[in-house]
């Protein structure tokens, strides 16, 4: 569950000091082990936390102080008007694809719909300034994969990212925004629709603490969290020099595979995904290109050999208690026979494309096996 009010507060005390950074937060409760300790310990034994000079030492020390409770009562005001939550890795909301990072954030601001951060992802990142064939293919590309059940990932950015978030939701799948600023912060300014649109049918994501504003040092780190909450990155277009290369590298070093559309010869917003390509970068002209290579969409699969219950086949063995809420209900709609999609929805009482998520993380799992005419049976 998110964090209550209570549990909040001290956490939040640390979270709002000028210059603390999610890292220096984490390595905070890390050194001392919770965020009381931090609030209470003395001066000295802050300074010995390495990289804390005394300026830091003094504006932590003013958190504790009446000053630093009235700060943040009004940054919880703040959330609570925007409709956020706070997560912690204690949550059982936390991000599994968060717990392995080497700097993982230790507290998330959210607003939306949480299971999303269990569901399958797709990053789509590019150039903020893509010419009309790039709008083009990440609006086409983005709506399949979302058709697809794989939610659009991406950092609510100009360009390519506000493409892929907005295809997505037209194609009446779900998306998820990764913000390099606070919950509370619209940027750009022009994407307040789409912020909107994201808030009441995807989710909306940060590390920052309300009130962060978009500086530009905040947004290369995002795009860690951009691929990790994805099974693949798609880059659209990408120039040479382009922040969409963080998220690339940060793919990589994970061991996420990274997928990259061709463009002309010649154009400086195709330059960076020419140079993928050349580098070993899946190529893709279609979103079976990477459905096929994440998941085997148009290949019929072989019924595994699991253990056999042939005195009653429809009854489903235990489920794993790990599998998110919408995964556990259309596991517990599926049998032994090929049911269409419309059939499972009707009986997890689900809508369709949180139907296919919830399939495609079955399939990835190899609970659930696909066959022609999209229907799908229990393995």
């Amino acid at each position: 569950m998110p964090l209550s009010s209570s549990a909040l507060e001290p956490i939040l005390r640390l979270a709002i000091v000028d210059g603390i950074g999610p890292a220096r937060l984490s390595a905070l409760l890390a050194r001392f082990g919770s965020a009381e300790r931090v609030l209470a310990a003395r001066e000295d034994e802050l300074a010995a936390v390495p990289g804390f000079g005394r300026e830091f030492v003094k504006r932590l020390r003013a958190a504790a102080t009446d000053d630093g409770l009235r700060r943040t009562h009004e940054a919880m005001r703040t959330l609570r008007e925007a409709g956020a939550v706070a997560i912690t890795p204690d949550d059982a909301a936390y991000p599994d694809a968060f717990r392995n990072l080497p700097d993982r954030p230790y507290l998330l601001f959210a607003i939306g719909d949480l299971a999303l951060l269990a569901a399958p992802g797709i990053g789509v990142v590019g150039t903020r300034s893509p010419t009309d064939y790039g709008r083009r293919t990440a609006i086409s590309l983005s709506g399949e994969l979302a058709r697809a059940g794989l939610s659009i990932v991406s950092g609510m950015a100009r360009g390519i990212d506000s493409a892929a978030h907005a295809a997505a939701l037209d194609a009446g799948g779900t998306t998820v925004g990764v913000l390099g600023h606070g919950i509370d912060r619209v940027y750009p300014p022009e994407n307040e629709k789409l912020f909107a649109r994201v808030r009441e049918r995807g989710l909306l994501l940060t590390e920052l603490a309300p009130g962060e504003e978009p500086n530009a040092g905040n947004f290369p780190r995002r795009n860690r969290l951009i691929a990790a909450l994805s099974l693949g990155v798609l880059v659209v277009e990408m120039g040479e020099k382009s922040g969409a290369q963080h998220t690339v590298s940060y793919a990589l070093e994970q061991g996420k595979e990274v997928f990259a559309v061709p463009g002309p010869i010649g154009s400086p917003q195709s330059a960076g995904t020419n140079q993928l390509l050349k580098e070993g970068a899946s190529l893709v002209t279609t979103a079976a290109d990477i459905l096929e290579e994440l998941r085997g969409v148009g290949h019929a699969f072989t019924a595994s050999a699991g253990p056999a219950s042939p005195a009653n086949p429809d009854v489903p063995p235990p489920p794993p208690a790990d599998l998110a809420p919408d995964e556990a209900k259309v596991y517990a709609a599926l049998t032994a026979d090929p049911r269409p999609v419309d059939d499972i929805a009707a009986a997890a009482e689900l809508a369709p494309s949180n139907v296919l998520a919830a399939l495609l993380g079955l399939e990835l799992r190899e609970l659930v096996e696909s066959l022609p005419g999209k229907q799908y049976r229990r393995r």
